[in-house]
């Protein structure tokens, strides 16, 4: 459903490619983590879910990467004890907003937001 509406608002041109990049901590409730398995991680928990332990418990990170007028074009679900600068690539690289008729979906924006955590010469260029 995402990207249909992402498509079709770039096709009226009203997707602002001034992508802001930042994340946001959920907490989990706290019997969301299930039983202990065999060579899970931290926790009982196993890599392929979103939940970390921080020092406010169980959480998620949601890692997104928005438009200038707020809407979401790619995000990334993480424990809530990882670190923002270490899923900026990846956050970029789930940007990829359909055209309404043939080509490549966009996938670069025009000018990239960031916090102190991503301002490396790397991430700039």
């Amino acid at each position: 459903m995402l990207a249909a509406v992402q498509a079709e608002k770039d096709a009226t041109g009203y997707i602002d490619w001034l992508v802001s990049v930042d994340s946001t901590v959920t907490r989990a409730h706290q019997h969301a983590a299930g039983a202990r398995k065999e060579g899970a991680g931290q926790g009982g928990e196993t890599c392929d879910h979103a939940l970390g332990r921080s020092r406010g418990g169980l959480t998620t990170k949601i890692h997104l990467a928005r438009d200038g007028r707020g809407r979401p074009l790619g995000f990334v679900l993480t424990g809530g004890n990882a670190a923002d600068c270490t899923r900026f690539e990846e956050v970029m690289d789930t940007i990829k907003v359909r055209r309404a008729g043939p080509g490549r979906p966009r996938t670069r924006p025009d000018h990239v937001l960031g916090d102190k955590g991503n301002s490396s010469r790397k991430k700039r260029a």
